[in-house]
């Protein structure tokens, strides 16, 4: 089994996932896709504790205006 790595993200736009709210500049951890296993992916808020599993049609969904990677705003 591959370790898979987790990715930060920006949020740019206000969404709720996981009975949590996360606003503008929050900063949240995605586990990346696991496209063998077809496992969900887990995320992570700022303080880099476990949020909720996420599948990857909703990872997909927060990539079109509400997170960005974290490497994208340099």
């Amino acid at each position: 089994m591959s370790i898979r790595s987790i990715n930060k993200y920006i949020v740019v736009k206000r969404f709720s996932l996981g009975k949590v709210l996360y606003d503008k500049s929050d900063t949240i951890y995605v586990q990346e896709h696991d496209p063998v296993n077809k496992e969900p992916q887990k995320v992570f808020n700022g303080e880099k504790e476990y949020v909720t599993d996420i599948s990857s049609d909703v990872y997909l969904s927060l990539r079109k205006g509400f997170i960005i990677d974290d490497q994208e705003t340099d």
